[in-house]
């Protein structure tokens, strides 16, 4: 995942999301503790300013230095530069020790990971019976008729040939993605909770800063590598 978001690290922090704090209210709900969280693939660290907000201690980690060098510095975060792929050992050494994580959490990055290690890893980690793992992506911006159709026309025609085929995923709402987890109940209905969850995040923008965003993608910058301009 790191050599994609490499080169605009600054433009990826500036411009990228906050996710809405009612996302992680919904989320810790269903952890009866909030000792420690691990935000995977933490990147500028959108995801784990809002969770230092809830958990008492949180480890956000990510492969890419340059991303984690735009991480918002805050007492009870810990970041750790960390190998695409980890042995249990490695996990141990670098993340928790098993049995000992609350949440893992993972904001628009599972589709990069290794799936298989990366889900032993966190069953190793994650509290038994109650610790909770939640991922989430986000969809593209909606402005308005006009804008979001100039949009598409770009995404699609423009960076679509540059796409890293794990973008799919994305595109589907995660929908399609291997996820070996029992689902939590919804104790208000003593049923298994529908997913996906779906949160709406609000952003106002000038055209720099929505042009900021579009530069900020793995698409943008592959294009870009190859020689195009847009």
């Amino acid at each position: 995942m790191a050599k994609f978001f490499i080169n605009q690290a600054k433009q990826y922090a500036a411009a990228r999301p906050n996710y809405p704090i009612q996302l992680f209210e919904f989320i810790a709900s269903k952890t009866p503790c909030h000792d420690l969280a691990w935000d995977v693939g933490t990147g500028s660290g959108q995801a784990s300013r809002s969770l230092a907000g809830i958990y008492k201690n949180v480890i956000a980690t990510d492969t890419s230095s340059k991303q984690l060098e735009f991480a918002a510095k805050l007492p009870n975060v810990r970041y750790e530069l960390t190998p695409p792929v980890m042995s249990l050992s490695e996990i141990e050494q670098l993340v928790a020790p098993e049995s000992s994580v609350d949440l893992v959490t993972i904001a628009q990055a599972l589709h990069w990971f290794d799936l298989a290690t990366f889900y032993r890893n966190v069953k190793h980690v994650l509290k038994k019976p109650n610790g909770v793992i939640a991922a989430w992506c986000y969809t593209n911006p909606e402005v308005n008729a006009a804008v979001d159709e100039v949009f598409r026309r770009f995404y699609e025609e423009k960076l679509g040939p540059y796409w890293d085929k794990a973008r799919r995923l994305v595109e589907d709402g995660y929908k399609g993605i291997e996820f070996p987890f029992e689902k939590i109940v919804d104790e208000s209905t003593e049923s298994q909770q529908t997913f996906p969850v779906r949160f709406v995040t609000e952003r106002e923008m000038g055209v720099e800063e929505f042009l900021t965003y579009l530069r900020s993608s793995s698409a943008y910058q592959t294009a870009k590598d190859k020689g195009l301009s847009f």
